[in-house]
């Protein structure tokens, strides 16, 4: 990738309701497709009250989350012994490799810009905990 410029609204916002059995189903705007990045996923993500992010972790990325909207109750660290954070609009909040993390939007509506690196598939989803059960 040289360069490249994306208006937010140019980006289509995707429904995941029918993805990930369920796990998860906040819309998703895919920044990183539009701009065509190679090494940083870079996504928009719109909850509503009470959506969650799994708890999960990655191998080899870091993510770094922005929140443009809202207040999220974030977990980080194994099931049974995790730290709960709370993280309002214009906070940030990172989870390094091997990391298990998750959030929830505990506002009636949240946005968050999530940017991760290496740009690579290092997610298993079996190994994916509800964040109502972390």
């Amino acid at each position: 990738m040289d360069h490249a410029v994306v208006h937010t609204d140019d980006v289509p916002q995707v429904d995941l309701s029918e993805t990930f059995d369920g796990l998860f189903d906040p819309d998703v705007r895919r920044v990183q497709a539009a701009l065509g990045t190679e090494q940083l996923v870079t996504n928009l993500w719109y909850f509503e009250e009470d959506e969650t992010m799994v708890h999960h972790s990655h191998e080899h990325q870091e993510e770094l989350f922005y929140v443009l909207e809202g207040e999220f109750e974030v977990k980080f660290g194994a099931v049974g012994a995790t730290e709960t954070e709370r993280v309002e609009s214009g906070g940030f909040f990172a989870a390094g490799p091997g990391v298990k993390h998750g959030h929830a939007c505990v506002s009636d509506t949240g946005v968050l810009l999530a940017v991760g690196a290496p740009n690579e598939p290092d997610i298993q989803p079996a190994s994916y905990t509800d964040f109502e059960d972390v």
